[in-house]
């Protein structure tokens, strides 16, 4: 993983995950099952995740969380339960970027590992803007699982072009101290 933190000042609230580069994917209407890739969305102790829907924001759950989120569409969750600031939330932007090829039937076994950590929740709480982007490596001689790690990029470098060096990028995570505008829900 690979993590960016950028000054949020200037920013206009809900703009975080408004503009992206445009991804291969399917429009959610007539969404195939194919089109669907699991993720697992973990955190530090307490962590409460909420997902946005059409109908408004599902009820807060601990984590991890495991959803089937479709590829190429952003989706805006709400952080809570913070031991550092627990009457704070945050708001960030999941997006996957390409499924992984699990054997038939079996995609549920293999989710997308995103992991938040407390550093990136204490910098977005202090209004920095911070960017993950998960990637699966293509190198043949690295084991299939490998532990989470993750660093930042050089100032001036985009995390998604590194990401792409090192191998494929699945998954970007966004996350920012902006609330959502009203009404915003596709």
């Amino acid at each position: 993983m690979i993590t960016m933190e950028t000054p949020a000042s200037g920013s206009r609230p809900g703009a975080i995950g408004a503009r992206g580069r445009l991804q291969p994917g399917p429009c959610p209407e007539g969404v195939l099952p194919d089109a669907v890739q699991p993720v697992d969305i973990s955190g530090p102790e307490g962590l409460a995740i909420s997902i946005e829907t059409a109908a408004g924001w599902s009820p807060l759950r601990s984590a991890p969380l495991r959803m089937g989120l479709v590829v190429g569409q952003p989706y805006r969750l709400r952080l809570a339960g913070f031991a550092a600031a627990p009457e704070r939330e945050l708001y960030p932007t999941v997006r996957v970027l390409a499924k992984l090829a699990a054997p038939p039937g079996q995609a549920w076994r293999f989710p997308v590992e995103v992991v938040i950590d407390e550093a990136d929740i204490a910098a977005a709480l202090e209004g920095s803007l911070v960017r993950r982007v998960v990637y699966a490596a293509c190198d043949p001689d690295t084991p299939d699982i490998v532990p989470a790690t993750w660093f930042d990029v050089r100032p001036g470098d985009d995390a998604l072009d590194v990401a792409l060096t090192l191998g494929d990028p699945v998954a970007e995570v966004i996350i920012g101290n902006r609330v959502p505008a009203p009404g915003s829900v596709r």
